[in-house]
């Protein structure tokens, strides 16, 4: 079950991911992104996604100081409740 969930979320993020939907995302979710913070955090997934999903969390260091400090804080959370969730890390 768990290569079903990393198969889905590569074909998701290779496929469909957008810097808008990251946008509309955080919109939802009720916390304020800037959409040069919604390109940084784009080209970050897509370069380091295998390393997340494999539970390489120290590659989101390389964000802190390319964002604002808050919305840092916020994707630490969202990668760990989401790691939690699905237990695919």
């Amino acid at each position: 079950m768990i290569h079903i969930y990393k198969n889905f979320i590569i074909n998701y993020i290779q496929n469909k991911l957008s810097p808008s939907m990251i946008m509309e995302y955080a919109k939802t979710n009720h916390f304020p992104i800037s959409t040069s913070e919604s390109i940084i955090i784009y080209n970050f997934i897509k370069r380091n996604y295998n390393f997340l999903l494999n539970g390489e969390e120290d590659k989101l260091k390389e964000l802190k100081g390319q964002i604002r400090e808050e919305l840092y804080v916020k994707i630490i959370e969202l990668y760990t409740y989401y790691k939690k969730k699905l237990g695919i890390f």
